[in-house]
């Protein structure tokens, strides 16, 4: 199987499938809380330094595409003046706020880790050490 759009949607990890990619529960302060790794595979979350930096376009396109389009049809579809149809798409910005950011990242993971099907059976049967942490080769002059 290749993307899941339910392991994304539920922010899960895409090489797994298990474990999560935010830190739960939800803090408001800190939003994009992530652990450094996933808590059932070790797949790293952030895989390299500015890896999200793609993260943030995909969620300025989606994040305008759903404002504008019910903008739009609240304006010309339904004839609501334009100050109303604004006040509404800024309340529905607030609210789809957090998932939108949420959403763009584990997007942005899920397109670039593969899922292995593999490492899911192997891990049923085994245990794996969370703590081990990767470490760049070291080259000798």
């Amino acid at each position: 199987m290749g993307f899941s759009f339910r392991a994304m949607w539920q922010n899960k990890c895409p090489r797994c499938r298990e474990g999560d990619i935010f830190i739960k529960p939800l803090n408001l302060s800190k939003p994009l809380d992530m652990p450094h790794s996933c808590s059932n595979c070790g797949q790293l979350t952030e895989p390299e330094p500015g890896f999200y930096y793609g993260a943030m376009f995909l969620s300025y396109i989606i994040g305008s595409w759903l404002v504008l389009l019910p903008t739009l049809f609240l304006v010309f579809y339904l004839g609501m003046n334009v100050e109303k149809a604004m006040l509404v798409a800024i309340i529905w910005g607030l609210i789809m706020y957090l998932k939108l950011m949420r959403g763009s990242r584990s997007l942005w993971l899920h397109m670039m880790v593969k899922y292995n099907a593999g490492l899911a059976k192997k891990l049923e049967n085994s245990k794996v050490d969370h703590q081990k942490e990767w470490k760049p080769r070291q080259y000798s002059n």
